[in-house]
């Protein structure tokens, strides 16, 4: 327990910062976008490309982890999309939101700082792996079905040149594949260099915690709606997308542990941003989605902390 209070209790006291700054005001709305482009364009780029320019590139395509990952990704989408569809009824453009919300998690502003806590920075590999296999496959994916909802079925080739033109403009994908470019190359990093992406991506995670809180703020005043539909996400993200990875990973595709351990705290994180930004992006499900990533938040800190301690 004491192990648990060391490392969980200060992560989400930086959470807490943040929600109170929001709270009281003391951090406007336009000032919580700053930190929020700091993280997203400067810091979190930083640290994953430090972290993928030294890793080295057989160790990051790590095909059993890939394969394990996918999967568990496109069947739990699968399975939230169609189970939303079957019990409450909503269009086909919903049903893949709530998909992306069962296999989306938070794995920038939360995972890579908590994880790098946990099991150490080498740890945050795989999840890193996960945030590029979410960027490139399933987002797209989402994007698809929802287009193909609203009647746009002569536009999927488009959207999907769209979505994918968009991901290549992505600070944190471009980071992942500069990174690995300069690994492949096998060159050291320069000294500055690496002292330099050491003290910009050092600010990531404390900086990324901070601004999850602030944003979270801002949404804590919003009513929710939708409890049973809340709910659903939330479960399906918080138990369901954990337990079906640990499931792939260990028993289909035997992943390395450390990387199975890792990328079970990873699916265990609440509902990423992103899927809020898609359903604003396109209008379909936001104040569902909104509520969901509110929710399987604040439920993710006593979940999380269990999962911490049956891990350590």
């Amino acid at each position: 327990m004491q192990s648990i209070l060391n490392t969980a209790l200060p992560f989400f006291a930086l959470i807490f910062c943040g929600y109170a700054a929001g709270r009281l005001k003391l951090l406007p709305e336009t000032a919580a976008a700053g930190v929020n482009t700091f993280v997203f364009y400067f810091a979190l780029p930083a640290f994953l490309f430090g972290l993928m320019s030294s890793s080295p590139l057989a160790e990051v395509v790590n095909w059993r982890f890939i394969g394990a990952y996918a999967t568990t990704s496109l069947l739990v989408f699968a399975l939230a999309a169609l189970g939303g569809r079957l019990l409450f009824g909503v269009g086909r453009g919903e049903a893949a939101v709530q998909g992306l919300a069962a296999v989306l998690p938070n794995t920038g502003y939360m995972g890579i700082p908590l994880i790098s806590a946990v099991f150490g920075r080498e740890a945050a590999i795989p999840i890193v792996v996960g945030l590029t296999l979410d960027g490139i496959l399933l987002i797209p994916l989402g994007i698809i079905i929802i287009e193909s909802g609203k009647g746009n079925a002569e536009g999927l080739l488009a959207t999907a040149l769209t979505t994918l033109t968009a991901l290549t403009r992505n600070p944190l994908i471009l980071s992942i594949f500069a990174g690995l470019a300069f690994s492949a190359t096998g060159l050291d990093t320069p000294t500055p260099l690496t002292n330099f992406l050491d003290l910009l991506g050092a600010a990531a995670g404390p900086c990324a915690l901070f601004a999850l809180g602030a944003t979270l703020a801002g949404r804590a005043g919003e009513r929710l709606g939708g409890t049973a539909e809340v709910s659903y996400m939330t479960f399906a993200k918080l138990l369901v997308h954990p337990a079906v990875l640990w499931l792939t990973a260990t028993q289909l595709f035997a992943v390395d542990p450390l990387w199975a351990t890792a990328a079970l705290l990873g699916a265990a994180l609440p509902i990423a941003a992103n899927v809020f930004i898609v359903a604003r992006q396109y209008d379909v499900y936001v104040a569902r989605t909104s509520s969901a990533i509110l929710v399987s938040t604040a439920v993710s800190m006593a979940s999380v902390s269990a999962l911490l301690l049956l891990l350590t």
